[in-house]
């Protein structure tokens, strides 16, 4: 986690997010939420994997956000399940960069 400005906070990850990471994925994006910032920017870049559970972790904490009035904004960068499963949800609610 960073913060490059003044009420912006960046939430890195690496690795994976699947069924056994997403719960951990989660609990970061939860505090992050209810935390003071007025911006959080989830970087998804440097995964190695996203599945479908990134993406309803994602969509629930866009609902928190909305709750707790912060902009949320998803980063995918270079990881490749990440843009293809972002691509499908341009639908909705998650705000991509």
């Amino acid at each position: 986690m960073s913060r490059p400005t003044r009420g912006t906070t960046v939430v890195k990850m690496n690795g994976e997010v699947d069924l056994g990471t997403a719960p951990r994925l989660w609990e970061m994006l939860d505090q992050r939420l209810h935390g003071s910032g007025s911006t959080v920017i989830v970087n998804l870049s440097e995964l190695e994997f996203f599945g479908v559970t990134g993406i309803r972790v994602l969509e629930r904490a866009q609902l928190l956000a909305d709750e707790t009035e912060t902009d949320l904004f998803v980063f995918a960068g270079e990881c490749r399940s990440a843009c293809r499963l972002l691509g499908l949800c341009r639908s909705g609610t998650l705000r991509v960069l």
